[in-house]
């Protein structure tokens, strides 16, 4: 497997758990399971790790034509017409 395809494997993956992760973190703040410091903290690094790792998920084409190329074959991009 190319080594692209693994990166924007890994990317989508992070991506979806990030987003999981922040909508945990917000059920456990306003259920009363955390403090609101603590859902502060969590959403932000998943923020984070969503902002980094979304544009190789959906766009890869932005970092030239090789991640174009393995974004084709990567088995979590959508597939689109």
């Amino acid at each position: 497997m190319n080594a692209r395809v693994t990166i924007i494997n890994i990317a989508s993956l992070v991506a979806i758990l990030s987003l999981l992760i922040g909508l945990l973190a917000a059920i456990m703040a306003f259920s009363g399971a955390a403090e609101i410091a603590t859902y502060k903290l969590i959403l932000n690094l998943s923020s984070l790790a969503w902002f980094i790792t979304s544009p190789l998920w959906f766009v890869p084409h932005l970092f030239g034509d090789d991640f174009a190329q393995a974004g084709k074959r990567a088995w979590l991009r959508p597939k689109g017409g």
